[in-house]
């Protein structure tokens, strides 16, 4: 079973889109942990592509597709915010203490720890980000 999902860039959506993810979880007779890990990654992604990937205060689309297979989850976001590989971005030091620490960088790392598979690519002028959550 698959739904997909259009949201503007405007952090009000976000509650629409865990809604989505909700009413995917109950049609689909996933387990809740699933789903909350769903939902965390995509509010996590989202949130990070409204907030930071654009540079004018248009409308813009960002597409949310979520496919669930007899093995995996596979989630696929496409924006068209600036370039910005999630793949790139370094692993934060864990072991320095918080205070000392830079600002950013865990909401990546939890998506990382979540997350099965991930890729990243640019095709024209759009993000695509798709990663993968196998089912034990």
């Amino acid at each position: 079973m698959r739904t997909d999902i259009t949201i503007k860039n405007d952090l009000i959506e976000i509650e629409r889109l865990a809604g989505c993810v909700r009413n995917f979880g109950r049609e689909n007779r996933l387990p809740e942990d699933l789903v909350w890990e769903i939902r965390l990654v995509l509010e996590e992604i989202v949130t990070n592509i409204i907030s930071y990937g654009y540079e004018d205060r248009a409308d813009h689309a960002i597409d949310v597709n979520i496919v669930n297979t007899d093995q995996a989850i596979t989630l696929r976001i496409r924006d068209d915010a600036r370039p910005f590989n999630p793949l790139e971005q370094p692993v934060p030091e864990l072991e320095i203490p918080i205070e000392d620490r830079g600002i950013g960088g865990m909401g990546i790392h939890m998506v990382r720890e979540i997350m099965d598979e991930i890729g990243y690519k640019r095709e024209e002028d759009s993000n695509l980000l798709v990663m993968i959550k196998h089912k034990q």
